[in-house]
């Protein structure tokens, strides 16, 4: 027997659903409407499957699930609708077969089934190393309904990848009157050795248990930001990340609370800044102090309810009064 939208009484259930709010969070897109969050609850709860979830979520919207195409993306421009600046996708109606080219009708549906992978995901992690290929995985496990290139590297451009977002050298966290700025990430051609790099270091730290916390923190932290500013993937950086993270945290004892990271938490604006401050100073100051902030804000949280942390991952959500958009100044991916 179901229960009303948002009483959540499963720990775990819960821990799922701000583990995908939370990141979308980041992305500064809030939770859904009430139907959609109903939806995600039922994943959460194993009362609907994330499969029949994500055909009804298409469905909200007009769409369905394309097969798989079988097209080989050999320079970037092939990502793209041929006429169009929308990235192929398997989201298609029927005047759309190549996938929806409308970007703002595409990105809101783009973000509800990645949402959906992400209540998923929590309730039944990839498993694995946690090196490279295990964050494809999870690249693939959130987007495979979206693109058929899901958990494959980025391939192209020959020259750094440029995108837009918020000025975080002369402007503090969430200021609405950032300026946008130009950031580079790494060019295709460079992209596998500089993460083999990265990947093979926190490798090393998670085994580094002796290691003191401040710098093991420290070290964790500049490895996230540069895995960050290489940018693995086409689309969908942040969310496979984020999730990597989490993952990769939890296994060593570094156990976050996504809750803590929800839309209108100062540790939400903090870290999106602290993403792109890294990138544009090369400094990874604030994204350690943000991690430590996280670990605390957590611990002191399982201290006052006097329980173990509990996972996999979420911790409810609120109404809203509509299907979540994206809004112009989200952070690009």
């Amino acid at each position: 027997m179901g229960h009303e939208w948002g009483v959540v009484v499963d720990a775990e259930a819960k821990w799922a659903l701000d583990f995908a709010n939370a990141n979308l969070a980041l992305l500064n897109v809030d939770v859904g409407d009430v139907v959609q969050q109903t939806i995600l609850q039922s994943v959460a709860e194993g009362t609907v499957s994330a499969d029949a979830a994500v055909t009804r979520t298409a469905a909200r919207f007009g769409a369905r699930i394309a097969p798989p195409a079988n097209f080989v993306i050999a320079h970037y421009d092939d990502y793209e609708i041929p006429g169009s600046m929308t990235l192929r996708n398997r989201l298609i109606d029927d005047d759309h077969p190549l996938g929806i080219e409308d970007p703002t009708q595409f990105r809101q549906l783009e973000l509800e089934i990645s949402r959906v992978r992400l209540v998923e995901l929590a309730m039944h992690p990839v498993q694995g190393e946690l090196d490279y290929d295990h964050l494809k995985r999870i690249h693939g496990r959130i987007f495979h309904d979206i693109y058929s290139w899901a958990g494959t590297e980025r391939v192209g451009p020959e020259t750094p990848m440029i995108r837009y977002a918020p000025d975080t050298v002369n402007y503090g966290p969430g200021d609405p009157a950032a300026a946008l700025v130009k950031y580079s990430y790494y060019p295709g051609p460079d992209i596998a050795e500089a993460a083999s790099i990265q990947f093979a270091q926190l490798h090393d730290l998670a085994r580094r248990e002796s290691m003191p916390r401040t710098e093991r923190l420290d070290r964790i932290s500049e490895s996230g930001g540069e895995i960050q500013s290489i940018h693995p993937f086409r689309d969908g950086n942040s969310r496979a990340m984020t999730a990597f993270s989490v993952q990769y945290q939890n296994s060593i004892g570094f156990r976050i609370d996504p809750a803590d990271f929800l839309m209108g938490t100062p540790l939400r604006d903090v870290m999106v800044h602290a993403w792109y401050n890294y990138q544009a100073t090369g400094r990874h100051t604030t994204l350690t102090r943000t991690l430590e902030a996280a670990l605390a804000a957590a611990e002191s949280e399982r201290s006052v309810r006097s329980q173990p942390w509990r996972g996999p991952e979420a911790r409810g959500v609120a109404p809203d009064s509509g299907v979540a958009e994206a809004p112009a100044d989200a952070p690009p991916e």
